[in-house]
């Protein structure tokens, strides 16, 4: 039931106290979570808990605890953090009572399988615009992110890196599922490589590296272990099938140069810019456009195309002589006759109306992509104003206003990891035993930082990093012991063979993917993660299957 619910959960919180926000999958989580403790007080069947999953998972929601309560600011941010963390505890313990059989281990990576391939239905969907796809998942999100030109989708959650993770470790559970299918026949095999290349394509259009990364790990994983078991059998060549598919819905999802700019930079602050050459001062009249002559010079990274799909083409912004007032932010657009590539110059004639009343203005010379973003907002952005006299041909109206911000925006800050790792350290620095509190990082980072109106949705992008800012040196050797006891988990998984050797995959993904993001504040992937790691806890190995419980 939680897998099914998980990827869906309400962009508005059920139910709202003072200080915290329940949403509908917390509330889901906890009325099932009620119902099991009521079942277990009930029948009495404490001793189905395994104590090496048990204690770790302890400590480090008792951490949790104290490092919220001991937060030099924001203590009901990291209190509601701690009760996630309490939460992934309590799923993770309840996967592994009902994995403890094999039949029961098998049904859940199933479950899971089918609840990854749900959501990429929903991706792939939603970026191919079926009608009423978009309707339906602004219920669980605000919008559609991109990078640069190119969409990533999200399905049902709020940003496509979230979906990513969940697919990946559905993805490897569903490797589990393609080796046992073998047994089954040669079309079931089929069909579940057809599902697992349907989650693959969701992956590839959230358009996210580390998807990939895992994708391949898990993969070679799965492939390598299974091949030393049982040879170049119809299973391995259904997963190099796997891998192949993947390599070209890779490869034709986009462009070659967009693929290029993606995979070699890790924001896209360096991909729209430009320097503009253009005349210190102007006069114009309201009775007619005029041509302006201008050279620009592509110093981004990314082609300037005026025919593209998302086409980019100059324009320019009206402000105000001593402030940044926006008298009129739509002007008239001209393209470009052929692509302008990264380094080129290009000499142009602007043609430039003058909207306003009769006055000294400047003019702000800019570059739109269609759509997406204007490039005077990007990171760093160097903007080339044109002092201009206008002289008013009669009424002094506003002719032709146009829509958009009342005041120049200000450039958006989009920190790489290395500034929030840096500010990360800063903050251990100052708090070493137990941290700013859990999830506290997005709060703080922009002071650290020296980042203005810093975004707090951003998180450190590193799992390890985040719990070490915001738990300390005690949530780290709290983690580095939950990280040894799924060691030795994955390591009984890859032991056993079958469906745990996607069991074993999911939780490589998880650990790799924690490397480059941080997923702990997400309802739906920590759930999937706490699954997944429950799955590990119950695989047996020979005589352990009953051993070490409590």
């Amino acid at each position: 039931m939680l897998l099914l619910v998980a990827p869906f959960e309400a962009l508005h919180p059920l139910v709202r106290l003072p200080g915290q926000r329940i949403t509908t999958v917390e509330t889901a989580l906890l009325a099932l979570l009620g119902a099991v403790a009521f079942v277990v007080i009930r029948e009495r069947t404490w001793s189905v808990l395994p104590a090496r999953a048990v204690a770790p998972w302890a400590l480090l929601v008792a951490v949790a605890g104290a490092a919220a309560l001991a937060a030099p600011a924001f203590p009901a941010n990291a209190l509601h953090m701690a009760a996630r963390l309490g939460l992934a505890a309590a799923v993770c313990l309840v996967t592994a009572v009902a994995a403890t059989e094999r039949r029961g281990r098998q049904r859940l990576i199933a479950t899971a399988f089918a609840s990854g391939v749900v959501v990429a239905a929903l991706v792939v969907a939603d970026y191919a615009a079926v009608p009423g796809v978009g309707a339906f998942l602004s219920l669980f999100r605000e919008g559609f992110a991109s990078v640069g030109a190119q969409v990533r989708a999200s399905g049902p959650f709020q940003y496509p890196t979230i979906a990513s993770m969940y697919l990946e470790v559905t993805f490897a559970c569903g490797l589990g599922v393609l080796v046992t299918s073998a047994s089954q026949g040669a079309r079931r095999q089929a069909g579940v490589v057809l599902l697992l290349a349907l989650t693959v394509e969701a992956i590839v259009l959230t358009f996210t590296r580390s998807g990939l990364i895992t994708v391949g790990t898990s993969l070679a994983l799965v492939a390598l272990l299974h091949w030393r078991r049982h040879g170049a059998d119809r299973t391995l060549w259904c997963l190099v099938c796997v891998a192949l598919l993947t390599a070209v819905s890779l490869a034709s999802s986009r462009s070659a140069e967009a693929l290029l700019l993606r995979m070699t930079s890790e924001t896209q602050g360096q991909w729209f810019a430009a320097r503009v050459d253009a005349p210190s001062r102007l006069t114009f009249d309201t009775s007619r456009p005029i041509g302006v002559p201008l050279r620009l010079t592509n110093t981004g990274r990314a082609t300037w195309d005026s025919s593209d799909d998302t086409p980019i083409k100059l324009s320019y912004h009206w402000i105000d002589m001593q402030s940044d007032v926006v008298f009129a932010w739509e002007g008239l657009r001209t393209l470009f006759p052929a692509p302008v590539r990264p380094g080129q110059t290009v000499d142009i004639i602007a043609m430039v109306d003058a909207p306003v009343a009769s006055g000294r203005y400047r003019l702000v010379w800019d570059l739109e992509q269609e759509k997406r973003l204007w490039f005077s907002t990007e990171p760093d952005a160097v903007l080339t104003f044109t002092t201009a006299t206008v002289a008013v041909d009669g009424s002094g109206a506003l002719r032709n206003p146009g829509r958009g911000p009342a005041h120049m925006p200000v450039a958006a800050a989009r920190p790489g990891r290395l500034v929030l790792w840096a500010a990360a350290a800063r903050m251990w620095r100052e708090h070493p035993l137990l941290g700013v509190g859990p999830d506290n990082f997005r709060l703080l980072y922009g002071r650290y930082a020296s980042i203005v109106n810093a975004d707090p949705r951003v998180h450190s992008n590193n799992t390890y990093i985040e719990l070490l800012a915001g738990m300390g040196l005690a949530g780290a050797a709290a983690l580095a012991w939950l990280a040894l006891e799924v060691s030795a988990a994955v390591r009984r998984c890859c032991a056993a063979g079958g469906a745990e050797l996607g069991v074993a995959a999911a939780c490589v993904a998880i650990g790799v993917h924690g490397l480059t993001d941080s997923f702990l504040s997400f309802t739906g992937t920590y759930i999937v993660m706490a699954v997944a790691l429950g799955l590990a806890s119950a695989c047996p190995q020979g005589a352990e299957r009953h051993a070490y419980r409590v």
